[in-house]
């Protein structure tokens, strides 16, 4: 009987350190992101999947907002973002660099003027200031955690945040964008396209 208390509560407080682990991966995060501490956030940002996940977003908002979403169907539009990352590209890396991630984290401004007011940005002072309704706006996976931010905004207002588990750190490898931040971003792209074939 003694054994399995001790292993009981072994394995719960295991549990409650990982469910507090990517939290605290998380609040690091945002601390170097409000320090502007650009060398410790680029420590804590995987930038490539970061890059991948942001570049499939813009082009699948791109074929949606040109109408070529129904002409390609839903096996043609999976192929199409993955050939068409190339065009997004340039757009992403306005948004990619240490200076311009913190600007849109904390500020909701990318660049090439890309905005969100600045109380819906995933990482303003309000937006992670409750650990309690960040925590409660998080979802857990094998290796990842989700956070919509700020947790106190509507669905389609929020950011959802993603990290990853890389060398035994928390890594910022995902930021789902709101719908119309994805909308803004795929017409700078179609103004870009434009202006490449002229």
């Amino acid at each position: 009987m003694r054994w399995t208390l001790r292993i009981a509560a072994i394995l719960a407080v295991l549990l409650i350190a990982y469910a507090i682990w990517p939290v605290v991966g998380l609040f690091r995060i945002a601390s170097a992101i409000e320090a502007r501490d650009a060398a410790t956030l680029n420590k804590l940002v995987d930038f490539r999947a970061l890059r991948k996940n942001l570049t499939k977003q813009i082009v699948a908002a791109y074929i949606e907002l040109t109408g070529k979403e129904k002409k390609l169907g839903l096996l043609g539009k999976g192929l199409a973002v993955g050939i068409g990352t190339s065009y997004a590209e340039p757009l992403v890396a306005q948004l990619l660099n240490e200076q311009t991630l913190m600007d849109l984290l904390t500020k909701g401004e990318g660049g090439g003027g890309i905005k969100v007011p600045p109380e819906f940005a995933p990482f303003s002072s309000s937006a992670v200031k409750s650990g309690w309704q960040t925590w409660w706006a998080s979802e857990y996976g094998l290796g990842d955690y989700y956070v919509s931010l700020p947790p106190d905004k509507a669905p389609d207002k929020q950011f959802k945040v993603k990290l990853s588990l890389t060398d035994l750190k928390w890594k910022l490898s995902g930021i789902d964008l709101p719908e119309p931040m994805k909308v803004e971003l795929a017409q700078q792209l179609v103004q870009q396209r434009a202006t490449e074939k002229e």
